[in-house]
């Protein structure tokens, strides 16, 4: 078999909002163990790469220099692979990152069928210290279940936490929902943090109240997607906190601010109901947030708190 003929080897790494499937490609890129591979994410400029791993911009396309690229997830996803196999130099293996909403049996059996593509792996990972509430929200409790139910690997993280009574609960909820999947309990990614105090120095007054932290009221909606600019700096811990007051309806938040005292330099921020990290980044990226949760009506009131939390800003530094 030629080269040009040899199929593309595909890893497709599934889970819920938040589980860590961003957090597991970034750990696949930076680690080495992957040479010549392609990472299609839904938005590769989310992605944390350090701008010393950046060899080349090639259009849509981010080169690194241990022979891997990431590219985002535009479009028709068949149209997308059809054009990934005539590139120039087409990659030896792909590591798709699939939507946090999901079902992989459709994207496996894509897979499975595309000219050109060998499906090896359907990675499916769940967050331990949130599945019990997700099952049991009535929005996306049955849409968590069905994903659940269409694979045959699961990757538990975020666990070591949990009483022994509480993994072995959890073990059953999983064997209901699916009895014939393989479970492995991964420690690979980090565990929650409940406590904002462990990641970043609070300079506010404990005792004074945190205006941009209160709870949004909530009202009935589908799943929705905002993205807002946040330009200014803003304290971290007075976000962690306003997004932490936001999980009767925020399933996921992402994406880059400026923190500390000037705004120079970016912190990745990756919040879910299970707690909230920061973490310096590199490279000239945009400093926006996304968030992912129940009603528009909801984000977009959440967006005027972090709003009102960047005008603080901008008052405390004129003082």
């Amino acid at each position: 078999m030629t080269e040009a003929s040899t199929p593309i080897g595909v890893t497709l790494i599934c889970g819920f909002l938040g589980s860590g499937k961003t957090t597991r490609i970034n750990a696949l890129i930076a680690n080495g163990e992957l040479e010549n591979a392609l990472f299609l994410v839904n938005d590769f400029g989310r992605l944390n790469i350090d701008a010393s791993l950046i060899e080349s911009r090639e259009g849509e396309v981010v080169r690194l220099n241990n022979g891997c690229a990431c590219c985002g997830l535009a479009g028709d996803l068949s149209a997308q692979l059809r054009h990934i196999r005539r590139w120039p130099r087409p990659p030896s293996r792909m590591v798709m990152e699939a939507s946090g909403v999901a079902r992989p049996r459709p994207l496996a059996q894509l897979f499975t069928a595309a000219p050109g593509y060998a499906l090896e792996q359907v990675e499916f990972l769940v967050d331990a210290s949130t599945l019990g509430s997700l099952l049991n929200d009535p929005s996306v409790g049955e849409l968590a279940r069905d994903q659940l139910r269409d694979v045959e690997r699961i990757s538990v993280n975020r666990w070591h936490q949990m009483e022994e009574s509480e993994r072995r609960h959890l073990v059953t909820q999983l064997k209901a929902l699916n009895p014939e999947a393989i479970l492995q309990w991964d420690d690979a990614l980090p565990e929650p943090l409940d406590n904002m105090e462990r990641m970043v120095d609070r300079k506010a007054d404990r005792g004074e109240a945190d205006k941009g932290s209160r709870a949004v009221g909530l009202t009935p909606g589908a799943l929705a997607s905002l993205s807002i600019r946040l330009p200014e700096r803003l304290d971290a811990g007075r976000l962690g906190r306003a997004l932490d007051a936001a999980r009767p309806f925020l399933l996921r938040a992402k994406g880059f601010i400026h923190a500390g005292e000037t705004r120079d330099g970016l912190t990745l921020v990756q919040w879910t109901p299970s707690g909230c990290r920061f973490t310096p980044a590199h490279g000239d990226k945009p400093a926006v947030l996304v968030l992912i949760g129940k009603g528009r009506d909801n984000l977009e009131a959440l967006a005027e708190r972090l709003s009102v939390l960047s005008q603080m800003a901008i008052t405390a530094s004129l003082r």
